[in-house]
């Protein structure tokens, strides 16, 4: 079957996936083992150099993480794609393979927490510099743009502000300038949106989010040309080891052949809950890519295909000490890091994934006191909206 011919939900289902050979299991078995035994074959093959579909040792590869790996690709439309054990350490080894010391990255000014950490203090020990600018467009990046800049580092949309990127005009500006781009893919997922379709290099993505979908398996992952994914294999992956478990590939696996479903009920739950909480009285503004409010709608709808996400913020009239009080009287929705599970999960920005930065850098980042980032589950709507419509009615 040639699934490149094939539809999104058919690659999601059978991409990398085949009965096993010796006991026609449907699904394939984990590969629990941390060594492969080499056949007098396979050794003649591998130490000629044919190393092609040889297994050796877990760190290098393992027959569960390939499927995972496999289907991933298909869905990104990609070359190939290699795992990690988490989201930062695809982050992580995916720049370093090519940014080193002296080398210049350029950002957009609000990313995940854990990236900030990682650009602003472990990059400025290996004397790699990053420049966050206000806006990714040209005029932002001719200004940011020195000699030594490798890389534009984006997110398909802003965690937590939901702002969209523009990445066709960053793409075209970087490839005049020889200058490689990155996307963390996370919030919109390949059934989203593809960035490689449109030129970028490289993708990542915290496969714990909605790829896995089920809150039981935390990893991440490279998307990008086979040249690329092999050079970060056998370089900084190897050396650096952030190797996923083979069980974690095999949840992996299992959540991503419902990725089409479930992102349908996300993105529709969201809708309806971003419209209803814009008529409510104790938020001061609703920040959905779905909503004709949301500064960048028009490009959301250009880029994305099938829906806007699963991820609404709003900011509610107040500070920290209503913040407080939502939380507290939720009866359904948790009050929890992370996102994209199919349960409804509530984080607070300011004390939580961005708690580390100093309030005024995260004002500049368009995160104040009263921002609430809502993951939006497969719920039945209408509960969710009634659980917070009573626990917002405890604020005074």
């Amino acid at each position: 079957m040639d699934l490149q011919k094939r539809g999104f939900a058919t690659k999601a289902v059978h991409a990398g996936q085949h009965p096993d050979k010796e006991t026609g299991a449907l699904v394939q078995p984990m590969y629990l083992t941390s060594t492969f035994v080499f056949t007098p074959e396979k050794a003649d093959r591998y130490f000629s150099g044919d190393k092609a579909g040889i297994f050796t040792y877990g760190r290098s590869r393992n027959p569960t993480q390939n499927i995972f790996q496999e289907k991933v690709a298909a869905l990104e439309g990609a070359d190939s794609a290699l795992a990690t054990a988490s989201g930062m350490a695809a982050i992580t080894n995916a720049i370093m393979s090519f940014v080193h010391s002296g080398d210049h990255i350029i950002s957009c000014k609000t990313v995940y927490g854990g990236t900030y950490a990682l650009f602003t203090k472990i990059f400025k020990e290996f004397n790699i510099e990053v420049t966050f600018v206000p806006k990714l467009s040209v005029e932002e990046l001719n200004k940011a743009v020195k000699p030594n800049t490798k890389l534009v580092y984006m997110e398909s949309i802003l965690n937590p502000t939901l702002e969209v990127t523009n990445v066709p005009e960053v793409v075209a500006w970087a490839k005049a300038k020889g200058i490689k781009t990155m996307v963390d893919n996370t919030f919109t997922t390949p059934y989203l949106f593809r960035p490689l379709e449109l030129g970028v290099d490289v993708v990542v993505h915290s496969t714990t989010k909605y790829l896995n979908g089920h809150g039981d398996h935390v990893g991440g992952i490279i998307v990008g040309d086979a040249e690329f994914i092999e050079s970060v294999r056998s370089g900084v992956y190897q050396e650096f080891g952030p190797v996923p478990s083979p069980f974690a590939m095999w949840l992996g696996i299992r959540g991503v052949k419902t990725l089409h479903l479930r992102m349908k009920a996300h993105c529709e739950n969201a809708m309806v809950f971003a419209k209803w909480l814009e008529t409510n009285k104790h938020v001061e503004k609703v920040i959905y890519p779905g909503l004709e409010s949301h500064p960048q709608h028009e490009l959301a709808k250009k880029l994305f295909s099938n829906g806007f996400g699963g991820m609404v913020s709003f900011i509610i009239r107040g500070g920290v000490e209503e913040v407080r009080s939502l939380t507290d009287h939720l009866n359904m929705a948790y009050y929890a890091v992370s996102l994209g599970d199919l349960d409804t999960l509530v984080e607070h920005p300011a004390t939580m994934t961005h708690g580390k930065i100093a309030p005024e850098e995260r004002l500049e980042m368009g995160i104040p006191d009263g921002l609430i980032r809502v993951s939006v589950g497969i719920e039945d709507v209408n509960d969710i909206i009634a659980d917070f419509d009573q626990a917002l009615n405890y604020i005074k």
